[in-house]
């Protein structure tokens, strides 16, 4: 297609027009602001009044959240029965209670552990073991060391491990039973709503088969599962659990714990936490205290600034006095 001389006229207008607008010639209208002593006052001043009502508001917020954190690695995991630990609420505790195991000293934010994962077998795709290389080194049934399938069969050692990597061959497996001591009473505990939507619908599903039973060793379903696969970006981490929806009274509560994840071989340690929550989240003294202390500082620059004006005002007026009470000589 051709283009006429006319119309190369016209492109080569439009391209002259552009060469000089005010954009290409950097010349658009801009906001040069000076700062002075008065102005730098009233903004450190205002930031140093929000960042220390936030913070103090952060901090009043966490102390009103309550909860109990009950510690029990000392449990023997070579022990089979259940370990028993008595937990005592000094006060009366609202619902919801979210049930968290925290771990210390567990690095999940190792790039290797967390690359060790198949997205796509997630998913609900069978994948070979030529396929799994994301999962390395936890490929087969054989590297994992599992034995048995979800209902209960012997699973294939040569055949690709489902789910596969070190997320999952990881996966914390104690479970709790929470009671009270004098009625005997058991507190439920619901797990069903604990892990994201998006993850629950879109990311973890097991493989569409009639004999899915027979091939995965855990089901990626299982909302404890799909909670652990996120992993924590810090070595000592909370991990949702489960939900208590009636007022815990004060008293004492037996703990029956299921003790089969063992923490000995990274030196860690296991928590059982019950706590309320608020509208920012869980107790978060860091981030109040970093808020305080950053207002504190903006009010501390604030009156330097004042004091800095105020030296700065006089001294004209001195010279000016000292200059006045020189005598004049003839």
């Amino acid at each position: 297609m051709e283009i006429s001389e006319e119309d190369l006229v016209r492109i080569q207008e439009k391209i002259e027009k552009l060469k000089q607008s005010k954009f290409k010639q950097q010349m658009l209208p801009a906001w040069r602001p000076v700062p002075s002593f008065g102005s730098t006052m009233i903004i450190f001043g205002i930031f140093g009044l929000i960042f220390l009502t936030l913070g103090i508001t952060l901090y009043v917020m966490s102390e009103r959240i309550q909860g109990v954190v009950e510690q029990y690695d000392m449990c023997d995991i070579n022990d089979k029965t259940p370990c028993e630990i008595s937990i005592k609420i000094d006060s009366d505790i609202q619902a919801p209670i979210y049930v968290y195991y925290q771990l210390d000293n567990f690095y999940q934010n190792h790039r290797r552990y967390v690359k060790s994962r198949s997205n796509d077998q997630l998913m609900g795709n069978f994948l070979s073991l030529e396929e799994l290389d994301d999962c390395d080194p936890i490929k087969s049934n054989s590297d994992l060391g599992r034995l048995n399938s979800v209902d209960g069969s012997e699973l294939d050692l040569s055949a690709p491990a489902f789910p596969c990597g070190l997320v999952a061959k990881s996966f914390f497996n104690d479970t709790f039973t929470l009671e009270e001591k004098e009625s005997g009473k058991e507190i439920v505990i619901d797990s069903t709503n604990i892990a994201w939507e998006s993850d629950v619908k879109y990311k973890f599903k097991n493989l569409d088969r009639a004999d899915w039973k027979k091939v995965q060793w855990k089901s990626v379903e299982d909302p404890h599962f799909i909670v652990w696969m996120r992993t924590a970006g810090l070595p000592n981490f909370r991990k949702l659990w489960g939900e208590i929806s009636e007022d815990l009274k004060k008293g004492e509560y037996n703990l029956s714990i299921t003790n089969t994840y063992d923490v000995s071989s990274f030196a860690g340690s296991k928590y059982f936490v019950l706590s309320t929550t608020n509208l920012l989240g869980g107790t978060n003294y860091f981030l109040a205290v970093c808020y305080i202390i950053v207002g504190a500082l903006c009010i501390m620059f604030g009156i330097i600034f004042f004091i800095a004006y105020m030296g700065r005002k006089q001294s004209p007026n001195q010279n000016l006095q000292n200059n006045n009470s020189q005598p004049v000589r003839q």
